[in-house]
């Protein structure tokens, strides 16, 4: 099926309402979504961390693959055996300067992914897929009563939690936090591969499930990580699973904020490969509309509900 028509925002928040109304509504979220609360960029984290040791980023390239060699050098020189040294690291470069406390209760995108997850009767998101570290969402959410279960560490069992958000890459809780951090962090290119190349490897059967078992929402993620070689085997399992069992629906829609300097011609090659892996990019002008777009799938869903009855 051609997906094209779905560009148009309307259409999109009807299908993502209907998730959401249905229980399938899946998260997917990206470094973007934890910015606005203070935390690094991911280039910005690894050079923080090359600093802290005493490694130079001046010559660093801003590929994908040159960040995450250039973390694998800082965890192969300085911490080959000390997984837990070399996480502390990250932890201590991701939350420098950032204090959990009411400034953060302003953020418009934490509100947008709260509202989201809230329960109510117009339905709610419980399954979160996370690449970041971090502990603004669960820190956020549970400031309001609602009980995140973190699942860093597969196989993880259920319990009577509001929502489920995992944490493929590691989990990093604030040092103020009592918390406990994962006994990974998936960085450099070094671990990824491991990942890769093992195929028993529980992390990629779970995401190849929940890409597959619901409408997944890309938030906060780059056009660069459409292509990121931790993701985009993911990514193409799903398109072929998706093509067989609902080949009517996509597996999802990307919210993606394009660099301004592309042209149109880059822009729409760009999106055209997203509609080729049946996913449909929904492009933003700024990160200012991003919240908004979130609360109209809450207020379109409310909308539905209160028509059925």
């Amino acid at each position: 099926m051609d997906f094209e028509c779905l560009r148009n925002e309307k259409y999109a928040i009807d299908i993502l309402a209907e998730s959401l109304i249905n229980g399938t509504l899946v998260l997917f979220l990206g470094t973007g979504v934890s910015v606005g609360a203070g935390l690094p960029r991911w280039p910005d984290l690894i050079k923080s961390m090359r600093a802290e040791v005493g490694l130079s980023s001046e010559n660093l390239g801003d590929s994908d693959e040159a960040l995450q060699d250039a973390t694998d050098e800082v965890e192969i020189k300085f911490f080959l055996n000390n997984k837990k040294g070399f996480a502390e690291l990250v932890r201590k470069c991701l939350y420098r300067d950032v204090k959990l406390d009411e400034n953060l209760l302003s953020d418009r995108g934490l509100i947008a992914l709260g509202a989201l997850i809230s329960g109510s009767r117009r339905g709610s998101v419980n399954r979160v897929v996370t690449l970041n570290f971090d502990c603004i969402l669960e820190w956020y959410l549970s400031l309001y009563g609602f009980i995140p279960r973190v699942v860093s560490n597969l196989p993880a069992a259920e319990g009577s939690e509001d929502l489920r958000i995992y944490h493929p890459h590691g989990f990093l809780p604030h040092p103020d936090l009592t918390a406990k951090s994962s006994n990974f962090v998936m960085l450099g290119l070094k671990s990824i591969n491991k990942r890769l190349s093992d195929p028993s490897d529980d992390w990629s059967a779970l995401l190849r499930h929940v890409l597959t078992s619901g409408m997944v929402l890309f938030i906060g993620l780059s056009e660069r990580s459409f292509r990121d070689r931790a993701l985009a085997p993911w990514l193409e399992h799903a398109a072929e699973k998706n093509q067989k069992r609902c080949p009517d629906l996509p597996t999802g829609f990307w919210v993606l904020k394009l660099d301004k300097e592309m042209s149109a011609q880059e822009i729409e090659l760009i999106e055209q490969k997203f509609l080729a892996s049946r996913i449909v990019p929904l492009r933003q002008p700024d990160a200012e509309g991003i919240p908004s777009f979130l609360l109209r799938i809450c207020q379109k869903a409310a909308e539905q509900i209160a028509i059925s009855n």
